[in-house]
């Protein structure tokens, strides 16, 4: 039978799994695969290569949209990129590329202009060949160590008390507001959208709102240890500027206690007023990544690389975490 090109959907989940094991050598997960695909607030279009019921490769998209000022639109990061092995050694060294026009094609149709990715360097090179993608810059992350002395935030003074744990909420939305009509754009951080994706099966995190004397939020933070460090996969506050990131940095190195890491690290931007804050009084250091910022093109004639240089990123942005 012929290779049949189309979009994915939830039919073909067991043909997607079986890819997945066969790809990766691994088991897949259905309850994750389920996470990304079904019940994500924000529906995203994956592409599929199929043959007589077997899979042969997969584009997918975790969707989201993108926000911030003067910004409000459909958006995606692309996630598994799968091939079977005896697929290339058959010789269809097309059907990827074929693959990859085919998820251009319905994304852009759906009215998405331009989508992302986090690949290390050598994903990084297939997608340049295969795509078209285009370097934005390389991740910046920065650590500072748990055992250095103690941030010293201003919580009574400021009329402040930070609540661990506690679901995203209504104290939750002026915050979001805000943070979606700021300058530059970021993912949609809005309630819903947070909920689900701090709900993810297998992952543990921990919350941390900073909460003024109405029990407004004036930021928040989601941790989860990987490999030794604290990541902090989300932070976001009211202002950059002011005390309330040293606020909730030193809330969160308290709160912590002894857990198996040492060193919290961010991921962000290489430049801008976050940057300098934590590289400068905040005592974070520069860490090594091998992890990239790539900008996909998506719809015809859209200047695809220009949002890179404006896109606040997290690592709650990049699926793995």
């Amino acid at each position: 039978m012929a290779i049949e090109f189309r979009p994915a959907g939830k039919s073909d989940r067991a043909a997607i799994l079986e890819l997945f094991e066969v790809a990766f050598k691994a088991p897949a997960n259905a309850a994750d695969l389920a996470w990304k695909y079904d019940v994500n607030p924000h529906p995203a279009l994956s592409a599929l290569a199929i043959e007589d019921g077997r899979a042969l490769g997969f584009i997918g998209a975790l969707g989201t949209r993108y926000r911030g000022e003067g910004m409000d639109q459909q958006g995606n990061t692309v996630v598994d990129v799968m091939t079977r092995p005896d697929s290339r050694a058959l010789g269809r060294a097309g059907m990827f590329k074929r693959l990859g026009e085919l998820f251009r094609r319905i994304n852009a149709e759906a009215g998405t202009l331009f989508d992302f990715g986090f690949p290390n360097e050598r994903a990084r090179k297939i997608e340049e060949r295969l795509f078209g993608c285009v370097l934005a810059e390389p991740c910046a992350e920065r650590g500072r160590r748990l055992d250095a002395p103690p941030l010293l935030g201003r919580l009574r003074r400021r009329l402040l008390r930070v609540s661990e744990g506690e679901p995203f909420g209504r104290a939750h939305e002026p915050l979001a507001e805000l943070l979606h009509a700021r300058p530059g754009w970021r993912t949609d951080r809005s309630v819903r959208t947070l909920a689900w994706r701090f709900s993810r099966p297998g992952f543990a995190y921990r919350t941390f709102q900073l909460l003024d004397w109405r029990g407004t939020s004036r930021g928040y933070a989601v941790a989860a240890i990987r490999e030794g460090r604290v990541a902090l996969v989300d932070l976001q506050v009211a202002s950059e500027s002011d005390g309330t990131l040293v606020d909730l940095l030193a809330a969160i190195q308290e709160g912590l206690g002894a857990v198996a890491a040492d060193r919290m690290v961010l991921r962000s931007p290489q430049r801008g007023l976050l940057a300098s804050r934590l590289e400068g009084e905040l005592a974070f250091v520069p860490e090594l990544s091998d992890t990239v910022l790539l900008m996909h093109p998506i719809a015809d004639g859209f200047d695809f690389l220009a949002p890179g240089s404006s896109f606040d990123y997290r690592f709650a942005d990049h699926d793995v975490f």
